[in-house]
C-alpha cells in the first residue's frame, strides 16, 4: 500500500534511511502555537530536534531538519529563509 505524501517511512521500509516529510500542516499567521508544537514533536521524533537547539549534529542532520521546516512554510514566506543554510541560523 503506498503512504500518503504526509506519512514519513520508517528506517526498516527504507532500507535504513528514514524519509523526512513534514507534517502537512503549513504554517500561516494564525496557526504558530499549533504548527510549532507540531514541528517540535515531529523533529525530536526523528532525532532531529538537536540541531534546532544548537547541539554538535552531523551535516546530514541538520540539513533533514532545514528540509522539514522549510516544507512546512508557505511559499511567500519562503524568500526570509532562502539564504539559511543551518536550522538554527536566526
Amino acid at each position: 500500500m503506498a503512504k500518503k505524501a504526509s506519512e514519513a517511512c520508517t528506517s526498516g521500509e527504507r532500507g535504513g534511511e528514514m524519509a523526512v516529510l513534514a507534517p502537512s500542516l503549513k504554517l500561516s499567521k494564525t496557526n504558530y502555537r499549533v504548527r510549532s508544537m507540531s514541528m517540535e514533536v515531529y523533529l525530536d521524533s526523528h532525532d532531529l530536534w538537536q540541531a534546532i537547539v544548537g547541539e554538535n549534529v552531523s551535516k546530514k542532520k541538520d540539513h533533514l531538519a532545514l528540509l522539514a521546516i522549510i516544507s512546512a512554510v508557505p511559499k511567500d514566506l519562503l524568500m526570509v529563509l532562502d539564504a539559511k543554510k543551518t536550522a538554527t541560523e536566526n
